[in-house]
């Protein structure tokens, strides 16, 4: 498997969004709000949860303010234009990045995370629901890209997202130079990868297929209100990410797996509640629920490798939060980051859907291990004892 430390992705942002101004929307594309978060900030938090950090930003010198936010919360690195020119002008910039690096459309807008790993360069392709006249469709032979197609079809089409291997590189490289002039660079119909139909039978170029219900490109206000159609029935609730944990091959290893099993959650409940019993040395009257409502998720946590339970938690979620419950580790899994992990992906939920992250509390240590995660109290439960007479 890559390491983390290796990869690195280029996200193209230099675009004039003449259509989407024309619907009326002044500031960059990028940066238009999916779920109440600009949608480039969205897919930087996909790439780190991947497992990239090294992330390069290529965009206008008019918007670079705009973009600097990126730069200090999450170290982005901000190359800006001085004049509006084609991707291939914006490449030009990035040239000596090419290295196992994922090449991004700014405007490519992700409801699932579809970052992942495999043998070789490969091209994301989809059946686009509405294609255009101008899509690139791919012709394979085996699993190998052999030639394109331009226009409107069913059949899977590029998404504006690949990766290029580092033993493919320095091909990529030698070709784009040969591109890199000022004519091209003036030629609104010239794309940066169309250099890459000339070496197709000199490197293997393979493919990926997402769903339509995974990414859209947005170009234009219809597209827009698409998108966040597509990412709001998608985080509607925490059941698909949740899932989807651990099941795509990252650089930054997931080594758990969340499943549904409703039956074995309810008895780690009770193994859970047996436990704070013992912990706060107070019997727990209420066992309740017993029967997990609507609007509540429990999931048991599996380690990938042995295949073992090693943890259970619980989700309950409102319209503006969501609350973890209950996060039980089973003793002999404790203190090797399991609860760290499975909590740090709840969050990337939590800020994905636009909702704060809310825990329950029930011992000291606990309280600690939430402070140290950057959790900061927000209020406090005491009860009356069943028992105390009032």
């Amino acid at each position: 498997m890559r390491r983390a430390q290796n990869m690195n992705a280029i996200i193209l942002a230099a675009g004039k969004g003449s259509r989407m101004r024309k619907d009326g929307y002044d500031i960059p594309k990028p940066l238009l709000p999916i779920l109440g978060v600009p949608n480039m900030e969205r897919t930087v938090w996909m790439l780190r949860d991947f497992g990239i950090d090294d992330i390069t930003i290529l965009c206008n010198s008019d918007c670079f303010e705009q973009y600097r936010f990126l730069q200090e919360k999450y170290h982005c690195n901000i190359l800006h234009n001085p004049i509006h020119r084609n991707s291939l002008y914006s490449v030009n910039q990035a040239i000596d990045l090419f290295h196992d690096t994922f090449v991004i459309e700014g405007d490519l807008v992700l409801s699932r995370n579809i970052f992942s790993c495999q043998n070789g360069s490969f091209y994301y392709v989809m059946r686009y629901p509405k294609c255009e006249k101008d899509a690139w469709r791919p012709i394979l032979e085996g699993e190998r890209i052999t030639s394109f197609q331009i226009g409107c079809f069913t059949e899977p089409c590029l998404l504006g997202v690949s990766f290029w291997d580092q033993n493919d590189c320095s091909l990529v490289k030698t070709t784009l130079r040969e591109y890199f002039t000022e004519e091209n660079f003036r030629n609104d119909s010239i794309f940066w990868d169309d250099c890459i139909v000339k070496i197709l039978d000199q490197i293997k170029i393979g493919v990926r297929e997402v769903s339509q219900d995974d990414a859209c490109e947005m170009n234009t206000g219809v597209e827009y209100a698409f998108a966040q159609k597509m990412c709001s029935k998608y985080y509607q609730n925490c059941l698909h990410f949740i899932l989807d944990y651990g099941r795509e091959q990252t650089v930054r290893t997931h080594r758990l797996i969340f499943v549904q099993n409703v039956e074995l959650c309810r008895q780690w409940q009770e193994e859970f509640l047996d436990y704070l019993d013992e912990k706060l040395h107070v019997q727990c009257e209420s066992r309740n629920p017993t029967v997990f409502t609507q609007g509540e998720f429990p999931f048991m946590v599996k380690d990938k490798q042995t295949g073992n339970y090693v943890a259970y938690f619980d989700i309950a979620e409102a319209s503006d939060y969501i609350l973890l419950r209950r996060l039980f580790i089973n003793q002999e899994n404790r203190r090797h980051g399991i609860g760290r992990e499975i909590v740090n992906y709840i969050k990337l939920y939590a800020k994905l859907s636009n909702k704060e992250l809310r825990v329950n509390v029930y011992t000291a240590d606990v309280e600690q291990f939430y402070r140290k995660l950057g959790m900061k109290p927000y209020f406090k439960t005491f009860r009356f004892p069943m028992e105390d007479s009032l």
